[in-house]
């Protein structure tokens, strides 16, 4: 283990993420296209050495710096586009990062997305196996683990039935159990909790609290405010793909919910009493991150 590390589940240094937009990536549809594109390549080159490639490179990351500890539950946070995901998919090693690095201590699970991991042609019990195989676990691990794995599902009457005739919520509910069970040192969720219900989200809760407490670490992305304070001790704030804040958690949201948000609600516009019905807070983007208030 690299000494970095030292107690540490994840050491980020100088993490940046570049794209090429447009040009990059080509698709063609003949092979008389596909001819055609590796000829031009080299005047594509030529173009990049001339400067004139700026306004095709954006940065999803940049210059990312940060240290968490073992055990710690960190929320990330950031509008749509602030390099959330981003940051996931590198630290799950799905995509490398263009510059810098990062040193992870551990096996790592992640639940990017519905259904990433599964296969729709398999069954429920198919898929546990396999899935909970890809993230490091042995066969008997697993058989040993099937009954709480598919208790905390709760997809016991469709454990044999193919994935593909799921619900989104049971997708994420299966999804999400495997990678909990798994017991890995650091666990990578990425918002599909919006996808469940009110009472599996608490749940997930309590399992991701309970993973935290085992001494594991959890990064847990979110645009649900409150779901982040309750879960996350510390959060990181990311603004346009670079850390605009991160710390506990309680000085980080001000600092977000302060940055672009706007405030709605109904006021009185004489002395007399009034009613206040409801609050609602919004980002800059219209998403409700957090409301309170009843209904006549």
């Amino acid at each position: 283990m690299h000494s970095a590390l030292n107690n540490k589940a994840i050491v980020a240094s100088g993490l940046g993420k570049q794209y090429l937009l447009g040009g990059a990536e080509q698709h063609y549809d003949t092979f008389r296209d596909l001819l055609r594109g590796m000829m031009k390549a080299p005047f594509r080159k030529f173009k990049k050495l001339s400067g004139n490639v700026e306004r095709d490179l954006f940065w999803a990351l940049r210059e990312l710096d940060f240290e968490i500890p073992e055990g710690q539950i960190t929320g990330v946070i950031g509008r749509n586009g602030a390099g959330k995901s981003t940051l996931l998919k590198i630290l799950s090693r799905i995509t490398s990062p263009t510059t810098g690095r990062v040193e992870i201590h551990g096996r790592v699970a992640s639940l990017l997305e519905v259904g990433s991991g599964f296969h729709p042609e398999l069954t429920g019990r198919e898929n546990i196996y396999m899935n909970a195989s890809i993230l490091g676990m042995r066969r008997q691990e697993v058989h040993h683990k099937l009954d709480d794995i598919v208790q905390f599902a709760e997809v016991e009457r469709f454990l044999d039935t193919p994935v593909k005739r799921y619900s989104s919520g049971m997708y994420v509910r299966l999804a999400f159990s495997v990678a909990a069970h798994v017991d890995p040192d650091v666990l990578l969720v990425d918002e599909v909790l919006a996808v469940g219900d009110a009472k599996f989200q608490q749940r997930c809760i309590g399992k991701l609290s309970e993973v935290g407490q085992q001494g594991r670490t959890v990064l847990f992305v979110s645009h649900n405010m409150g779901l982040i304070q309750e879960l996350c001790s510390h959060s990181l704030y990311l603004k346009e793909g670079r850390i605009n804040h991160y710390g506990k958690t309680n000085d980080v949201l001000p600092k977000y919910l302060s940055d672009g948000v706007e405030q709605q609600g109904e006021w009185a516009a004489d002395d007399s009493q009034g009613t206040l019905r409801q609050i609602r807070l919004v980002n800059a983007q219209g998403e409700r991150i957090f409301s309170a208030g009843y209904r006549s």
